[in-house]
């Protein structure tokens, strides 16, 4: 028996009150993040009927992740220099602005605008959310907390769907943002009162040049995808010349960071097997995600004639799938190792996403909702897995960065996927067929028309669900070339393994971290 699976048998310590209440804060700001992404993904086909602009639909999203994920890092950065409650708090804050803005939007572009700002703050809410549960807890503990907040997600993200369609069918959509302002408070008063820290300051330079050339290159990128082709037509000189400067971009972005002081992304954590196959899994499951979560409402509410409630069952399956798988993580990590977890848990994301793309065929929402369940199952067991085995190769000062890297390659993954597969939608509906998504204008438009609109909308998401296919076949590609087959904690070198015992916490359930 090995020296982890020795240690596995042990009892765990019990859990002390300053640990419990401040995982109930950390509970409820992961409940406000996928509240709001499953509420907004059932309510966006509404929107876009009322507010129009379907050519913007995809931007809703990707202004969202574009702002959440370049700012991961810096907030990764900060939290390990001024500590995490700083950061959180800054981040529930701004999240709660700029979602209650959201709710006071007129037009498509206010929205967007809005959206970025709230990405800004969701940038620090999920990933410094699991840094701090990595801080409180030791080891063994933290797998079965991480399935446990998993499975708060998926909870959240269970409710979500159905609330953002009664909400959007009664009293508008506006509220489906507003929702997220009590919960955001509550949040931010539980860990605001409760999570204390005791850290070493140290003087750390943020790399404002690298998230500048970072930003940039992934909305030339976003927009060379969603817009330039329509414009312009996609081999045309001024598309092939945006998506070369984009290239460019991220080309300059990578020299920078490899010269740079302290990066904005520490390549050198790249050398570690286990992050660089869990940040490449992690980058095609976002596709994965964030495609089900934006394209399986049009197909529901728009192709089927569903309503926004249906819409959100079809979507809240995937986040019963989710807890599920998460749990599971959790629970058999100690005794397999990661490596059959995430191949399970993107075979799956496979079989899934391969039943999505029939969703134009086969009508019932039942067919939808076993789909989308097994995306979520499968992103359970493999998030989960990913995440715990890649905090554990880390020591405390590298851990929120870590952390960051595995929430910035699913977001990356999702925000790139998602513009892409928007523009490719654009391509085939066109701006003009907004009102297939309206239920009440469904009602007086011409019926030609309509099934006009019906059959272009269902050919391009037939093309988005294929291009999900792919990633979910190359996530299980990678998975069984480069995932290696790692133990909880084995990866940890001797040095870091004393950094590792120094983070556990003190029995009053402080985090300790101390600067090496």
């Amino acid at each position: 028996m090995t020296a982890a699976r020795t240690a596995a048998a042990e009892p765990l310590p019990p859990i002390t009150r300053n640990q419990a209440i401040v995982t109930v804060g950390i509970m409820a700001a992961i409940a406000l993040a996928a509240l709001d992404l499953s509420i907004v993904g059932t309510a966006m086909p509404t929107i876009i009927g009322q507010l129009g602009g379907l050519g913007q639909y995809s931007w809703v999203f990707t202004a969202y992740l574009v702002t959440s994920t370049t700012s991961v890092p810096i907030y990764a950065r900060l939290a390990d220099t001024y500590g995490r409650k700083p950061v959180i708090l800054f981040g529930l804050t701004v999240f709660v602005v700029g979602s209650a803005l959201c709710g006071f939007s007129t037009s498509m572009t206010q929205l967007i605008l809005f959206r970025a700002l709230q990405g800004l703050g969701a940038g620090a809410v999920q990933p410094i959310s699991f840094t701090i549960v990595g801080d409180i807890y030791e080891p063994r503990r933290r797998a079965r907390i991480q399935g446990l907040f998993s499975a708060v997600w998926g909870v959240a993200a269970i409710f979500g769907p159905a609330v953002g369609g009664l909400m959007t069918s009664t009293v508008g959509w506006r509220w489906v943002f507003e929702i997220n302002i009590p919960v955001g408070i509550a949040a931010a008063s539980i860990i605001g009162f409760n999570l204390h820290e005791q850290i070493e300051k140290k003087v750390h330079r943020i790399d404002w040049s690298g998230a500048i050339l970072l930003t940039a290159a992934i909305v030339l990128l976003l927009l060379t995808a969603s817009d330039a082709g329509e414009a312009f037509g996609w081999v045309s000189l001024p598309t092939i010349g945006m998506l070369a400067v984009a290239i460019g971009l991220f080309a300059w972005f990578v020299a920078h960071e490899r010269t740079a002081p302290e990066p904005l992304i520490d390549l050198g954590l790249l050398k570690a097997p286990i992050v660089r196959a869990g940040l490449a899994i992690g980058t095609l499951s976002g596709v994965v995600m964030f495609g089900v979560t934006t394209y399986v409402p049009p197909m529901v509410q728009g192709v089927h004639g569903g309503t926004p409630i249906d819409a959100g069952v079809a979507v809240a399956a995937m986040s019963i799938g989710w807890p599920v798988g998460s749990i599971v993580a959790g629970r058999v990590l100690q005794r397999t190792g990661g490596r059959p977890i995430v191949l399970v848990g993107t075979a799956l994301l496979v079989v899934g996403t391969l039943l999505i793309s029939q969703l134009g065929r086969f009508e019932p929402l039942a067919f939808a909702m076993v789909a989308c369940s097994m995306v979520g199952l499968g992103m359970g067991l493999s998030s989960t897995t990913l995440l715990v085995v890649i905090q554990g190769a880390v020591a405390w000062d590298r851990r929120a960065v870590a952390t960051g890297l595995v929430q910035f390659s699913r977001t990356i993954g999702g925000a790139v996927g998602v513009g892409i597969m928007g523009g490719i939608l654009t391509a085939f509906v066109g701006a003009a067929s907004s009102a297939v998504l309206d239920p009440s204008a469904r009602t007086t438009a011409d019926p030609a028309t309509l099934q006009a609109a019906r059959d272009s909308l269902n050919a391009g998401l037939g093309v988005v669900y294929w291009i999900m296919v792919v990633c979910a076949v190359g996530a299980l590609a990678l998975a069984l070339r480069t995932m290696p087959d790692v133990e909880l904690g084995h990866e940890l070198e001797p040095a870091e393994r004393r950094e590792e015992r120094q983070a556990v916490p003190a029995p009053s359930g402080r985090a300790v971290s101390r600067e090496p």
